[in-house]
């Protein structure tokens, strides 16, 4: 895995927004449409922690007089989130979703390392290095979710 280069205080309010409503948007698919229990309950667990780090993050950036910015997905997750098979023809939604979640999870612990060492805006940088652990620790979950498939 590589290293984030250096992001701005806005790129990481920005991606930590988009990385947010990802993976809640998808794990409210998996919680539909996964067929395996494993997969529903990592979906459940997903929603309840990103809904909570969601209200985490509205008091930081309170805090650091951030305005948050417009709560959408950004062309390439919205393009992940519509290849997920039940979209498409394909019954293979479990695999494609853990998948993206490991995938969408390194990227985050990545960037969340990155600005916690060299962050601008100390309240995030305060932020990043405090979610840092529970991103680690949901990606090995998704990884230990790729292993019993």
């Amino acid at each position: 895995m590589q290293r984030a280069a250096y992001v701005s205080a806005k790129d990481f309010v920005d991606r930590v927004m988009v990385a947010g409503r990802f993976e809640v948007y998808t794990s409210e698919l998996a919680t539909r449409y996964a067929r395996s229990a494993a997969v529903k309950r990592f979906a459940q667990q997903m929603i309840a922690e990103s809904r909570q780090t969601e209200e985490e993050f509205a008091s930081t950036l309170e805090k650091a007089a951030i305005e948050p910015p417009i709560d959408a997905l950004d062309v390439a997750c919205s393009a992940k989130y519509f290849s997920l098979p039940v979209f498409g023809r394909t019954d293979d939604f479990d695999d494609s979703y853990v998948l993206q979640q490991v995938e969408v999870h390194e990227d985050a612990v990545s960037l969340f390392s990155d600005y916690a060492a060299r962050g601008q805006a100390p309240e995030l940088q305060a932020f990043a290095a405090r979610l840092l652990p529970r991103l680690e620790a949901r990606l090995r979950m998704a990884r230990e979710l790729t292993t019993r498939r």
